[in-house]
């Protein structure tokens, strides 16, 4: 059930705004400044996007116990606390320590806030606002990611880690823009909620085929976000493609709620993963700057597209809270293999190939999920 005014949504669009900008800063930091180290790229983003996953599946019961707000509050000085450790660094312990807080913060904040749009919105209007929840936390992060890697770069990691820890004090306190009730004991009330929540009923809840398509777009993203600007750096500036594929992205999810709503979930996924699997193909057979930037825009465009209709139809099946969890554990998982992958790949000289392979793979299961995805609208929504 919905609670709270505009306001309080607003409040929790720009705080973890904040955030995103922070994390996918982080998520870029590593492997552009650590080029000739790919190794320690992969084990840095490898271990952050571990606990950015184990923390998740406890968020909804922290929630519950202590509140929406309490919870965003200290996710944000976790997060902000890791950002300053790994930019002022020295070694790789302090690295992946910061790693590990970091990882912790980001993992607690990204599934309250979108259990907080589902508790804060009326059921009727939770897909666009999903939609434009997405457009405004990516498009901060479009803005704000590039600019946290062109800090480094520029000055240096321990300006932009400070930075970092300021504009997570700033979400601090915009997160007490969200009265302090608001999620405590909210299981019961929340949209979409069914039955008993036990860990087989929990398992068998899953869309399975919409959550693969949603993991193998994520990996593609993480090209765009770390192996993809290692390639552009040889024509021009790093920064520019993870914009480009930042800025898509930030279009994409606001697109996704506003395509979902006039053509239809099949269409709009499938639209989604050609879009992704274009882009991708795109920047690894053609050379240069605008192909690299071309590719980064359809890659951000086409996740974008699919993050927002799979994070609704997740939450048609399944209880908000939980919902927010296998979604962005999906998601997380994406990041966390391809973190890993691509810093691999790059070691290997095995981009093209890798690519190309997952391009197809996104493809396919765009197929298979548009399928899952209109027999999941109809059920829930009858009974929403």
């Amino acid at each position: 059930m919905a609670v709270s005014s505009r306001g309080s949504v607003a409040s929790l669009t720009a705080a973890v705004s904040l955030g995103v900008a922070v994390f996918f800063t982080l998520y870029s930091l590593i492997p552009i400044t650590r080029a000739d180290e790919p190794g320690l790229s992969s084990a840095f983003v490898g271990t952050m996007m571990a606990f950015v996953m184990g923390v998740q599946v406890f968020t909804p019961a922290l929630v519950r116990r202590f509140s929406l707000r309490f919870v965003l509050m200290g996710a944000f000085a976790l997060l902000a606390a890791g950002a300053l450790v790994t930019g002022c660094a020295a070694n790789t312990p302090m690295l992946l320590a910061g790693a590990v807080a970091s990882g912790s913060g980001f993992g607690t904040l990204i599934v309250a806030g979108a259990q907080g749009v589902a508790l804060l919105v009326a059921p009727d209007r939770l897909g666009r606002s999903l939609g434009v929840y997405g457009l405004v936390t990516m498009a901060a992060s479009s803005l704000g990611s590039p600019a946290g890697v062109q800090v480094a770069l520029t000055f240096s990691s321990p300006a932009f880690g400070v930075s970092a820890f300021i504009a997570g004090l700033l979400a601090i306190g915009l997160s007490l823009g969200i009265p302090g009730a608001v999620g405590r004991g909210s299981a019961a009330s929340e949209p979409y909620a069914g039955r008993s929540r036990g860990p087989r009923t929990l398992v068998s809840d899953v869309p399975w085929l919409i959550v693969a398509l949603l993991l193998l777009s994520v990996v593609l993203l993480s090209h765009g976000l770390s192996s993809l600007p290692v390639l552009a750096s040889a024509f021009g500036s790093a920064a520019t493609v993870v914009f480009a594929v930042q800025g898509g992205n930030a279009l994409g999810r606001g697109l996704g709620g506003e395509l979902e709503a006039r053509i239809g979930v099949r269409a709009t996924a499938f639209g989604g993963a050609l879009l992704l699997a274009a882009g991708g193909a795109l920047g690894v057979l053609v050379d240069g700057m605008a192909g690299a930037i071309a590719s980064g825009a359809l890659i951000g465009l086409g996740v974008g597209i699919v993050q927002t209709v799979t994070l609704h139809a997740t939450m048609r099946r399944m209880e908000a809270g939980s919902a927010s969890v296998v979604w962005n554990l999906a998601v997380d998982g994406g990041l966390w293999v391809g973190g890993i992958l691509w810093g691999l790949a790059l070691s290997a000289a095995l981009v093209v190939p890798g690519v190309l392979v997952f391009s197809a793979l996104v493809l396919l299961a765009g197929v298979a999920a548009a399928i899952q995805l209109g027999g999941t609208g109809r059920t829930r929504s009858a009974s929403a």
